[in-house]
């Protein structure tokens, strides 16, 4: 092994264990240039394997689970396993689940105009800065903007801005304008995406999307979900 090597290795090693004051890098994450990690309001923990791109801004608390892409502006929230949220935009005070991919220029307001308390599912939380819940294989696409205080459930797709809570299964293309999003769909671009990771959409995973489509049937009815074709018009 010549010296070159043995720089690889040095560098590979210390990206595994480093650990800034307040930031804790789980093994193997990779970190490019011009990252800007805050820990004046609390401590950052990412999850091992996460890639951490040029010019992201971190602010704690801030927990990220495993194999996640970040960039763009991201704090005080907890994002799961598998998540992409990798360009621009802002996401705070928010939850967002497992293999989560919001798309470019997809930002989450976490602060109304007049800074009153920020209602979620029509209860008063107290809270003046409170973003929103994304449920598990859900997807926005650019430019989305979601408003404070929104849930948005499990396998849905996001257009446009949101201003109202989003059942499960749902392609949400404008205020009050939703449809269905089959299951069939659902389930293709889920196996799509894990075999991008390298990963199989297992017999598991079938009954899971299975047992969640049923389960949030009357979520979609109460909200007047249209079961037609997608339409943009």
């Amino acid at each position: 092994m010549d010296y070159k090597d043995k720089l690889k290795k040095i560098a590979s090693l210390a990206s595994e264990l480093v650990k800034y004051e307040g930031v804790s890098l789980g093994r193997g994450v990779k970190t490019e240039s011009n990252i800007f990690f805050d820990t004046e309001n609390g401590p950052i923990v990412i999850g091992e394997d996460c890639i951490i791109r040029a010019g992201a801004v971190l602010r704690g608390p801030l927990l990220v689970g495993r194999s996640c892409r970040l960039g763009g502006e991201i704090e005080h929230s907890i994002i799961g396993d598998y998540t992409n949220k990798q360009h621009y935009g802002y996401v705070g005070h928010s939850y967002i689940g497992n293999w989560v991919n919001l798309g470019a220029g997809t930002s989450i307001s976490d602060l109304k105009n007049t800074y009153s308390a920020i209602k979620m599912k029509g209860i008063d939380t107290g809270e003046i800065k409170l973003g929103v819940i994304i449920g598990d294989y859900s997807k926005t696409a650019i430019n989305t903007s979601i408003f404070c205080g929104k849930v948005i459930g499990t396998s849905s797709h996001l257009y446009g801005t949101v201003t109202e809570d989003v059942p499960a299964f749902v392609s949400h293309v404008s205020p009050g304008n939703m449809y269905e999003l089959p299951l069939k769909l659902a389930k293709k671009i889920q196996k799509a995406m894990m075999a991008r990771r390298g990963l199989e959409f297992t017999e598991k995973d079938e009954e899971l999307f299975d047992e969640l489509f049923e389960k949030t049937k009357g979520e979609r009815e109460k909200a007047g979900v249209k079961k037609e074709k997608l339409s943009f018009k």
